[in-house]
């Protein structure tokens, strides 16, 4: 059995690493930190009409046909593991795309199937992991080019949906679909949240909702619904179009739990709370390590712990709290080495 779960683990990572885009969306590579736009929200944005490839032109006929005539257009796209390849089909059934899955790729879950020791199972996996097909729907909303996404999966007795909703602020000049595809990674992805209204994700495990993404308005906000009602919940809010700069919030059960002030993508305070919404722990940072005074609370607020901090090491005065007030504990330190017991 264990070797089994981890052939699926295996097997699931690299589906995400190795697939073509039409059924993949922001992905992680086995072995990189590489991120990159999912296929269909490239033909949202323009930037596959801007590649100017050829095998892309029937899909951009038909998209360009539909949306003149209907104000909408309707496709589908799945992939075949027995044609080893990525397909887009019309909403008549009619194929406008095709392209082979990488061969590392097919290559991978060959052997993953002969390495198996329930092969049968691990086929049903891999195929109710991802061969069911996606379905799109393109159209504009009052002029703002939009996309619906909706992808589903049954890797074992449990079925998996997940919707995806895009809408742009507007229709991209071609220099500015062109940049896009000069851009790479993180530069990448702020560059395309600058051009979104809105962008809204939901999951699904057997028609009960388990999680929410959204960005607008400079916030991108993440839910997880777990057993017994409960929740976690993340949200940040950026203060400019970097998305460098801002504070990230984290709850559960909507209790504050955390809270992050971060500056060029680096935490600047750091603060933590009890369950009854007293802070916890306060802790300022500078480039990634502790730096100046920080501070743990007893739970009824009442301060506990003060100590300074340069560069990661206690430097100065460390002092300890009763929950009465009075100092218990006072220690000088100098390059986090007790220099002196003061009392």
């Amino acid at each position: 059995m264990k070797k089994f779960l981890i052939i699926l683990t295996f097997i699931f990572c690299s589906l995400l690493g190795f697939a073509d885009n039409v059924n993949v969306g922001v992905r992680i590579p086995l072995g990189e930190q590489k991120v990159e736009l999912d296929f269909n929200v490239k033909l949202l944005l323009g930037m596959i009409k801007a590649e100017n490839n050829p095998k892309y032109k029937k899909l951009l006929d038909y998209i360009d046909e539909n949306l003149a005539k209907k104000g909408e257009v309707k496709y589908s796209a799945n992939t075949s593991l027995k044609r080893a390849s990525s397909e887009v089909f019309s909403e008549n059934g009619e194929l406008l795309y095709e392209e082979k899955l990488p061969k590392e790729f097919m290559n991978f879950v060959n052997y993953s199937l002969s390495a198996a020791d329930d092969k049968a199972k691990v086929k049903k996996f891999i195929k109710g992991s991802y061969e069911k097909p996606a379905y799109m729907i393109i159209s504009k909303n009052n002029g703002k080019p939009k996309i619906f996404i909706e992808r589903s999966m049954e890797p074992d007795e449990h079925k998996i949906k997940t919707t995806t909703e895009v809408t742009l602020k507007r229709e991209l000049t071609e220099a500015e679909k062109k940049e896009l595809l000069s851009l790479k990674n993180d530069k990448l992805i702020t560059k395309y949240k600058s051009y979104v209204d809105s962008e809204i994700s939901k999951a699904y495990t057997d028609n009960n909702l388990t999680m929410v993404q959204e960005f607008k308005n400079l916030t991108e906000t993440s839910i997880a619904y777990i057993k017994n009602n409960e929740s976690v919940k993340k949200e940040i809010k950026y203060t400019d179009n970097t998305l460098s700069n801002g504070t990230m919030k984290s709850y559960k059960n909507d209790k504050l739990m955390e809270e992050i002030i971060f500056e060029n993508s680096m935490p600047k305070l750091q603060k933590m709370y009890y369950d009854n919404g007293n802070l916890a722990v306060e802790i300022p940072m500078k480039n990634g390590e502790v730096n100046g005074e920080a501070k743990n609370y007893y739970e009824n607020g009442k301060i506990k712990e003060v100590y300074s901090f340069k560069n990661g090491k206690k430097e100065g005065i460390g002092k300890e709290y009763s929950e009465t007030g009075e100092i218990i504990k006072e220690v000088l330190y100098k390059d986090d080495e007790e220099v002196k017991k003061i009392k």
